[in-house]
């Protein structure tokens, strides 16, 4: 069937030294060096975590050598490595097995300050542009060029900027100030007091600091690092204080505010300041089931399940008629974020007199909002190209999100979201359904061995909703043909074709037990989708994955 956005709307080195503190012990020297008298570089610096990290082993890694050190009680240390060429990556591992980084740039003296800290985690991710692990193991030299003093500079205003309102980094350079760490009766300074503050900040959203660190690494931006920051509810690291959409089918479900002190639901006319709210709606939390909420009285009672990135899923009673819903968190993104090639998948309908069915479209956006292509597809490969007066116009909306809009006077309402990979999902409601929409990128296949549970909700053409809790193990995975296997909690295997029929969504053909598919996996939210194929049986189903 055609979709029906088209008609009424869319969103959118390695040395052995001892010595800790005193810098005593000895280090390898680089081959080459025959003849003459070594020349040794000192690095000196503070591992801590607010804490000092005492008694624990830096490792650091140079262009040329390598040594080791183990920290002080004060988490001092300093490392001695001879005939060293800058520039240099340090670790060190804290006693939860977090490792933290840290880096010397180029030059050529002989002596350099590096602490190793959170903050300069969260810089050498900003650094490398992804994993701090990998930019540590490698290390080679299109890791050594990147940590020069313009690159650290540049590290510092990304990171500055993403912890506004957390951490205030004005005038101060984590790497290279003076840090005197908490240890025993002796307090810290400033510098300390600010490693304080992020920890407190993430143990209050619930937050790891290895999310935040790829989230940092992955270029996410301020806006999707600041939703994973917010205070989180007693009992669930997604559902955090802030602004959320409730999209649902009928152009939009709805804003509301959630208060992480209260566990409650404050209805929102509009996201402005001055909107009248309704009446809190506690959520309680569903016994041994983190992230599971239930409220309201039966017969109006309904379920929400959020997933760690901050999307949800709002499930009605199964017998109501009423289609599952998306909670996604309120983010203001510019309109040249959504430029590119999308795919959607959607449980649309003509009008209010037939049955919701499955549907695939894909769609175009350039850096002005303007749709410059779009389809409605059919199965795995047959599409049909909209017509010029089928595309939209997308527009920031007052009230929040997108609007789409079409020559023909049609308004679809959308949102999007931004996760801490920096990729973008949309859903899009109008009314008579709902698209959820990511943009065509490949994706890998997942590893053998890899277990996910999750919260399952089907939605059928006839209004019925089946819900339940499910969980798969990868059982064979192919990386060149893109197919892998899963085996579920229930003993029925099935076997998917990744990106297929278009990059960024896969392909189930069905079998004894499984219905024929197409499924999308919405970034690293924790969230997909999947519409049938079978004619005999159309449905649109949601998953949210449940904390591990």
């Amino acid at each position: 069937m055609k979709s029906r956005i088209l008609l009424t709307g869319l969103a959118a080195a390695v040395l052995s030294a001892c010595g800790g503190g005193s810098g005593d012990g000895t280090t390898s020297t680089p081959a080459g060096g025959s003849g003459s008298a070594p020349v040794t570089t000192k690095i000196s610096g503070t591992a801590a975590v607010g804490a000092a990290l005492a008694g624990a082993t830096v490792q650091a890694k140079c262009a040329t050598g390598s040594g080791t050190a183990t920290t002080a009680a004060d988490g001092t240390f300093t490392l001695n490595i001879d005939n060293a060429v800058r520039p240099c990556v340090l670790a060190v591992t804290t006693p939860d097995g977090t490792t933290l980084h840290s880096v010397v740039e180029g030059g050529s003296g002989t002596s350099a300050v590096a602490n190793i800290t959170p903050l300069t985690e969260l810089l050498t991710a900003a650094l490398a542009g992804g994993s701090t692990t990998t930019f540590f193991t490698q290390f080679d030299k299109n890791a050594q060029n990147l940590v020069t003093a313009d690159g650290l500079t540049k590290a510092n205003n990304a990171v500055s900027l993403v912890l506004t309102g957390v951490v205030d980094l004005t005038g101060i350079d984590p790497f290279k100030a003076p840090l005197v760490a908490a240890n025993g009766s002796n307090a810290g300074n400033a510098l300390d007091k600010l490693l304080d503050q992020l920890m407190a900040r993430l143990a209050t959203a619930k937050t790891t600091l290895g999310d935040l660190s790829a989230a940092v690494g992955s270029n996410a931006g301020a806006t999707a690092i600041g939703t994973i920051l917010q205070p989180a509810s007693a009992t669930c690291a997604g559902l955090r204080t802030g602004n959320y959409f409730l999209m649902a089918v009928g152009g939009g479900g709805g804003a509301f505010k959630f208060d992480a002190n209260t566990t409650s639901l404050i209805p929102l006319t509009s996201f402005s300041p001055d909107a009248e709210p309704g009446p809190a709606l506690p959520l309680t939390p569903v016994g041994g089931d983190d992230c599971h909420f239930a409220a309201g009285i039966a017969p109006y009672g309904f379920d929400i399940m959020m997933a760690k990135s901050g999307m949800g899923m709002f499930v009605p009673p199964t017998t109501s008629g009423v289609i599952p819903a998306l909670i996604v968190p309120a983010q203001t993104l510019p309109l040249a974020e959504l430029a590119g090639n999308w795919n959607g998948l959607g449980f649309e309908r003509d009008d209010s007199t037939v049955a919701f069915a499955p549907t695939r479209v894909t769609f175009t956006l350039n850096a002005d909002g303007k749709m410059t292509a779009g389809s409605d597809c059919t199965g795995t490969s047959a599409c049909t190209p909209w017509a010029a007066e089928e595309l939209a116009e997308v527009s920031a909306n007052p009230q929040g999100g997108f609007s789409l809009t079409y020559t023909s006077g049609g308004v679809a309402q959308a949102v999007a979201f931004k996760g801490t990979d920096g990729l973008i999902t949309a859903v899009i409601s109008h009314g008579n359904g709902i698209v959820v929409a990511t943009k065509a990128i490949a994706r890998a296949v997942p590893v053998v061995g890899t277990t996910n549970s999750y919260w399952d909700t089907t939605a059928f053409a006839d209004g019925t909703i089946l819900m339940e809790q499910a969980s798969t193990t990868i059982t064979a995975a192919d990386p060149v043909t893109g197919v892998y296997s899963r085996l579920r909690h229930d003993g029925r295997p099935d076997t998917w074709t990744q990106n297929s029929p278009l990059p960024g969504l896969r392909y189930r053909a069905a079998a004894a037990s499984v219905r024929e598919g197409i499924a999308m996996t919405l970034n690293n939210t924790g969230v997909g989708v999947m519409i049938s194929l079978s004619a005999p049986v159309p449905f649109f189903d949601i998953s949210v994955n449940r904390p591990q």
